[in-house]
């Protein structure tokens, strides 16, 4: 086994592993789409490397992709997130627990600028679930935590609720921040108050799981009209939540394939994926790189296939 995919695959691993070990569970870095329609993803960089430095890529009109952040060291993670205003920001964490360094980067124009850190205090950023509000308010997750911290940053805990751990998060309408916990989906309302959305989002023993251990949700994304949609990396799905909390299937990848980012855009959806290989999840190495693509899913159900990453 390959160190790049070794370390590229301790993300999904790590992720898994239950309480009470949540200091060392590792994000994802999903995709985002800005203002313009511009579609931006997290992978290493390059695609085939013997290390794993994060990147965000940028698609491009042509179907072709660009790096455009790269993490300074190795191991690292950049996570990507955007306000409702669809301004965008990515995570930076590298080195191992616990001392791990992170940092805040924000888009502007064509440029991304540090916003916060570095910092090693995981009270004043932690990469684990973060949105940022238009007029620049963070939220971010430690363990079960919420956290939100002001301009000046001046850091409070939010939730006192008996949550198990933040796994993802993303605006929906009127100020409502959506809440992945596990396998249970919360909306937390301006005024505090805590709604459960669903529950029992992931199945104990998917049929089509990628590997062991890789029963995860991942990604989390809302519409205007309060709609959540969810990658399911676990189940090779993406699942749609409505208002009402009838969860059904949007979106099925079929094996090797399995979906960790999802944004909104126009009514269309944007999906990444990617594989380990076609073998036995334990001998994936002697198959194929892990590798990315990107879908879309117009608003009338039509999937298209924007970007996929096939090996030389």
């Amino acid at each position: 086994m390959t160190r790049r995919l070794l370390l590229c695959l301790v993300p999904l691993l790590l992720r898994a592993v239950p309480d009470p070990f949540p200091p060392a569970l590792h994000p994802w870095g999903g995709l985002v789409v800005d203002d313009a329609g511009q579609v931006y993803f997290t992978f290493i960089c390059p695609f085939v490397d013997d290390d794993h430095y994060a990147c965000i890529w940028q698609l491009q009109p042509d179907g072709t992709v660009t790096p455009v952040l790269q993490a300074e060291r190795s191991p690292s993670d950049l996570v990507l997130a955007r306000t409702p205003g669809r301004t965008l920001f990515a995570a930076e964490r590298d080195g191992q627990a616990p001392r791990h360094r992170t940092r805040l980067w924000q888009r502007a124009a064509t440029d991304w600028h540090p916003r916060l850190g570095p910092t090693t205090d995981p009270a004043r950023f932690h990469v684990q679930a973060y949105a940022v509000a238009d007029e620049g308010t963070l939220f971010f997750a430690r363990d079960a935590r919420l956290y939100r911290q002001d301009s000046t940053a001046t850091t409070e805990v939010l939730l006192p609720h008996p949550l198990n751990r933040i796994d993802a998060m993303a605006w929906g309408p009127s100020g409502q921040l959506f809440l992945l916990d596990r396998s249970t989906l919360y909306v937390r309302t301006p005024d505090g108050r805590l709604h459960t959305r669903a529950t029992g989002l992931k199945e104990d023993a998917p049929a089509n799981l990628p590997f062991s251990g890789a029963n995860i949700l991942f990604d989390l994304t809302v519409a205007e009209d309060g709609t959540a949609y969810l990658a399911y990396y676990g189940n090779r799905r993406v699942l749609r939540v409505s208002p009402s909390g009838t969860v059904t299937t949007h979106l099925h990848a079929q094996a090797p394939w399995s979906p960790h980012g999802v944004d909104l855009y126009e009514e269309a959806l944007y999906v990444l994926e990617s594989t380990v290989g076609e073998g036995s999840w334990w001998k994936f190495w002697e198959r194929s790189v892990i590798r990315p693509r990107i879908r879309k899913v117009a608003a009338d159900g039509t999937v298209t296939v924007l970007f996929e990453y096939r090996p030389e």
